[in-house]
């Protein structure tokens, strides 16, 4: 007959230890991180070529209000006159013009006013001078 011992098995864990540091490392070095915070985007047109007639809704962000069709609006009253204008369905289209002292939270702002009541024919000008 044969003799059967029992023994003891112990797992070592420490090689695998270091195969997922190894990984963690390797994943770490492979990765692309990215410093760039901005939101890129094509200017479609440029200011000079663009139709100030009945077909364009002209949305002009300054550094403290909004100008809808060279008329002044208070930013509490923004949402609701871009939707009377939109809304008599004369305009195709809304151009967005900022200037250089306003801020991107502004332009955030009337983005998602236009989103929020599906409004999707939005494009953008380069710096105005009107």
């Amino acid at each position: 007959m044969i003799d059967i011992q029992k023994k003891n098995i112990k797992i070592n864990i420490i090689p695998l230890i270091d195969i997922i540091f190894l990984m963690l490392v390797f994943f770490m070095l492979a990765t692309n991180f990215s410093e760039k915070k901005e939101i890129s985007f094509k200017l479609k047109q440029n200011i000079e070529t663009l139709n100030y007639d009945q077909e364009n809704l002209i949305i002009y962000i300054k550094s403290n209000s909004f100008v809808i069709n060279e008329n002044l609006i208070k930013n509490s009253q923004i949402e609701e006159k871009v939707l009377s204008y939109w809304n008599t369905k004369i305009y195709k289209n809304i151009v967005i013009l900022n200037d250089d002292n306003s801020n991107l939270q502004k332009l955030i702002f009337i983005l998602d006013i236009l989103k929020k009541n599906q409004i999707k024919n939005v494009s953008f000008a380069d710096d105005p001078e009107i």
